[in-house]
């Protein structure tokens, strides 16, 4: 019989087979590390109805437009939660607080869960999206003020600017996409305000085209105040204080105005009791009263009156709001004043500049044109024969009207919350709004 030879173990060749296993465990062991590695404690955690009181054992993953990030879309990026496709584990679910931009779990009742949250651009994010980028936005310049012209006729566009918050966006010329259907009436928006808010006139209980005169436009018509002791400038105020030589007495938010009045009312009615609050942000609005000549019992002349028009002390648009005692809020003290029983007021001599207005030259074109005369907010000037705020004319241009003599149209302004709109496209015919 032939003898075989013995064949040793082929040791290296066992240890080269170990190690590839060893290899490939570690490489699927660091992917799926890497795959559950999104999910980041958060210390800072918020427990809503729950049971558990450690909250660094709630982990997180984020998704940005269906791709895993390892961080959250900032506040004023245009995005929001898409909580149909957003989900927590062990029956848990996550709740995005948009006021302070954080996130937190109601019914979390046991430890390790994880929570997947999916980021989409919302309305606002695709908004912000249409910035135009050929060039043929106004020039904004260092102190932020806008380059504005009257050349928004034949033009619509996206455009920004700084203001209070941050960055704003606001459409200017003949646009056609910024509709909105909010509590059974049309709005138009006039820009995304810098904390994502987004800011809105009133435009009818129906849609109407640019170019369209109609009274439906407004919700009616009102004097801006009904004082006619035409002796002080005080009464220019959205709220005003008393007949003074102190600059703070005179500009003290203690009494409303009689649009003020007017507007408040139409909120509580048309806004709060038709429970729709929730929507509405604590956004500022801009009783603009720099003064650009001495007040008290002579002639005084506010910022607007040095508007575009003027040859000397030009006064551009712009979206900031130089005294916080200016700045007409709710609740909010930090940025705004918190004088506003509720936020509700009228737009800006600023924003319709922005938006196409222009003084001595008509523009029926541009979105805010209704063929009506109708208030802003901007003081113009006082003397001894006249108190003057800033309005648009029938024709769409800016002018003075007086506060006392005129009866005319009155378009609220609201601030809608970044996260409120979620279908619709912005036509005419397909507005944006809260719900189907």
């Amino acid at each position: 019989m032939e003898l075989e030879k013995f064949k040793e173990k082929n040791k290296k060749k066992t240890g080269i087979i170990i190690f590839t296993i060893c290899c490939i465990l570690l490489i699927a062991g660091v992917y799926l590390y890497s795959s559950f590695a999104i999910y980041e404690q958060n210390q800072n955690f918020n427990i809503i109805n729950g049971t558990v009181e450690d909250p660094g054992d709630v982990y997180f993953s984020f998704y940005v437009d269906g791709v895993i990030s390892k961080t959250m879309p900032t506040k004023d990026s245009g995005y929001t939660l898409d909580t149909t496709a957003s989900y927590c584990t062990n029956g848990a679910s996550p709740i995005l607080n948009t006021d302070d931009w954080s996130v937190s779990v109601n019914n979390l009742t046991v430890t390790n869960t994880k929570c997947t949250l999916y980021f989409v651009k919302g309305v606002v994010g695709q908004i912000i999206d249409q910035l135009d980028k050929t060039g043929a936005c106004p020039t904004v310049n260092e102190d932020g003020t806008v380059e504005a012209t009257s050349d928004t006729s034949t033009n619509g566009y996206l455009c920004s600017a700084p203001d209070d918050y941050g960055t704003s966006y606001y459409y200017r010329g003949n646009v056609t996409n910024n509709y909105v259907k909010f509590g059974d009436y049309y709005w138009r928006i006039i820009r995304i305000n810098g904390d994502g808010s987004i800011r809105m006139i009133y435009d009818g209980t129906s849609a109407h085209a640019n170019g369209e005169s109609s009274a439906d436009r407004q919700i009616g018509t009102s004097v801006y105040n009904t004082y006619d002791d035409d002796s002080h400038s005080t009464y220019v105020g959205y709220m005003y204080g008393e007949e003074s030589t102190i600059y703070e007495e005179i500009h003290a938010n203690t009494h409303d105005s009689t649009v003020k009045t007017y507007l408040d009312t139409w909120y509580k009615t048309n806004i709060e009791e038709k429970n729709l609050s929730n929507y509405i942000s604590d956004t500022l609005f801009c009783n603009d009263r720099s003064i650009t000549q001495e007040a008290g019992t002579s002639n005084t002349y506010f910022r607007w009156f040095y508007g575009l028009w003027s040859s000397t002390g030009k006064q551009y648009p712009r979206l900031t709001c130089a005294e916080q005692n200016d700045r007409f809020t709710v609740n909010d003290e930090v940025i705004g004043n918190g004088d506003l029983t509720y936020p509700i007021s009228l737009i800006t001599a600023d924003e319709v500049a922005l938006a196409g207005g222009y003084i001595d030259i008509d523009n029926s074109q541009y979105y805010l044109y209704t063929g009506n005369d109708y208030w802003t907010i901007s003081p113009y000037g006082f003397n001894l024969s006249s108190i003057d705020v800033i309005g648009t004319y029938a024709d769409g241009e800016i002018g003075y009207i007086p506060t006392t003599d005129s009866n005319i149209g009155v378009r609220p302004i609201i601030n809608l919350k970044a996260d409120s709109l979620k279908v619709g496209s912005g036509t005419m015919d397909d507005p944006w709004r809260i719900a189907d």
